[in-house]
């Protein structure tokens, strides 16, 4: 895939990938590459979505970085080039930074997300010293991920700054103001594809950006797909529609699930195993939710006809 074309390949779902562990929270890429395809043969594919692996949906936290490799290179074969496949070099040390790079470039993923280092603040010219790093020593094409929570919210010439780097070619976006938030869309969609990570599907839609982030798709791909569909048809009230009937629901309940332990392993790992799919525990401290919201997660998957692996493959063949 062109990087000078990504406005045309990276568009649609961006699923955040979990990465699947077995019970005693070894690495189980036999499960990573099964849920992979689900999500490809069930409509994840280029032009229609894509998949973000090794990601803060994928635990990358407390993955080593053999582990995060291994990922890569295990996703990049399921897909089959069937959909783009990107992945996180999010670290503490350039080093591992430029290494978890050039390993991503060498097993064929297309892109990588990079944001500021963390623990340590960063100011503007300690991201600009580190983009300039990986840039330079690797070609891989990079999506800038801001991160501002972390304590970097990034003015619009340090974006500029990134954007105007050869291998910068897309964007992760939110801003904590919403008119700055338009004014990143304005003005950065025509050179970067962006990424809508706010939950401003419409709204991002209309200025440019050519996707969003989702969980979803990891147990049930064919909703944010008619999601993405109706926004590229211009159908914005059934989008809200759409968003109603599940989406806004799933936020509330995983709310929930926040206030009982940290990370994103243990809500989207307990959609997929409600419908079948092998995604193992979080790695601790993290758990799985308690007994009552799992309750309540399988009374909401069945409100809403979320299909049970079984049952979407029966209907596939």
């Amino acid at each position: 895939m062109e990087a000078d074309r990504i406005h045309e390949w990276l568009r649609g779902p961006m699923v955040a990938v979990a990465t699947p562990f077995t019970e005693d929270f070894e690495l189980d890429l036999d499960a990573l590459q099964d849920n992979i395809r689900f999500m490809v043969d069930r409509g994840v594919k280029t032009g229609q979505g894509s998949l973000l692996v090794g990601g803060a949906g994928g635990e990358h936290p407390v993955l080593n970085v053999e582990e995060r490799k291994a990922v890569m290179t295990a996703s990049v074969d399921a897909v089959n080039g069937e959909a783009p496949v990107l992945t996180s070099l999010q670290h503490t040390d350039h080093r591992v930074i430029v290494e978890l790079a050039r390993h991503a470039e060498a097993v064929g993923v297309q892109a990588g997300q990079l944001g500021p280092t963390y623990y340590y603040d960063s100011t503007e010219d300690d991201v600009r010293r580190l983009f300039e790093i990986v840039a330079g020593e690797t070609g891989l094409t990079l999506m800038i991920y801001h991160t501002w929570w972390d304590g970097l919210v990034m003015s619009m010439p340090l974006l500029r700054d990134l954007a105007a780097m050869p291998t910068v070619r897309a964007l992760k976006w939110s801003h904590p103001d919403d008119n700055a938030y338009r004014e990143g869309l304005r003005a950065l969609s025509g050179d970067l594809a962006i990424i809508d990570n706010s939950n401003n599907h419409v709204l991002s839609h209309l200025y440019g950006a050519t996707g969003f982030i989702t969980h979803l798709s990891g147990f049930w791909p064919e909703y944010p797909l008619d999601i993405w569909n109706r926004l590229e048809a211009r159908d914005y009230e059934g989008v809200r529609d759409r968003l109603a009937a599940f989406k806004w629901r799933w936020i509330a309940w995983r709310a929930k699930v926040a206030a009982v332990t940290g990370g994103e392993g243990p809500f989207i790992k307990a959609a997929m195993e409600a419908v079948g799919l092998k995604a193992g525990p979080p790695r601790p401290p993290s758990i799985r939710p308690p007994e009552f919201l799992l309750a309540e997660l399988r009374e909401l998957l069945e409100e809403c006809q979320v299909p049970h692996v079984s049952a979407a493959m029966a209907s596939a063949d």
